[in-house]
């Protein structure tokens, strides 16, 4: 299991970081469209449909980074044994949600390549290379959070409670202040 979740954790951060850059070249290149159209007189007018792949594709890149990093906000007022619960609950739903969004993305890539359909600008983007980007991208976060929940169970039947939190449980004050010095002191012990 840990060569596993080796891979989920280094596949998930490069497509994070993937995203990200996606979604900065889009900003960069709306601000060069506004700047070539106000100053240049340029009718350069393909930032809004690359920057709509952009946002769809950089963001559901991202999602299967954000469940892994516990990057979500969910339950503090509860007692330990209902916040695993609904840390469970919680895990299963958004598992159910990407398979169902991943299955409607696909359905969407598929009549897209039959129609042979493109976008209707200057740039006639066959529709399906963005839609099939989007689609890895969710079911890269479907398949993320169904090994996530299948681990968070396991770890339940055991009554393993804090493999449990490790696993579903937003990250808590506590956590944050151990990943900082963590941090710290690695920093210290590559320095000297």
């Amino acid at each position: 299991m840990q060569a596993v979740d080796t891979v989920i954790t280094k596949v998930s951060l490069v497509m994070s970081r993937v995203g990200g850059v996606f979604l900065l070249l889009a900003a960069l290149l709306v601000s060069v469209e506004i700047l070539g159209r106000k100053f240049l007189f340029l009718p350069f007018n393909v930032g809004t449909e690359l920057s709509t792949y952009a946002l769809a594709v950089g963001a559901s890149w991202s999602f299967a980074q954000a469940l892994l990093q516990r990057a979500h906000v969910l339950r503090n007022l509860l007692p330990p044994l209902a916040r695993t619960f609904l840390d469970i609950v919680a895990l299963v739903s958004l598992a159910a949600f990407a398979l169902v969004v991943s299955w409607h993305v696909w359905d969407t890539v598929q009549t897209s390549w039959s129609l042979g359909a493109r976008e209707n600008t200057p740039l006639a983007t066959p529709l399906v290379i963005p839609q099939l980007l989007w689609f890895w991208g969710m079911a890269w976060f479907a398949a993320v959070a169904s090994v996530e929940t299948v681990r968070a169970c396991a770890a339940l039947a055991r009554g393993d409670m804090n493999a449990v939190n490790r696993i579903a449980a937003p990250l808590g004050v506590d956590d944050e202040i151990d990943e900082v010095l963590a941090e710290t002191r690695a920093r210290y012990k590559r320095a000297g």
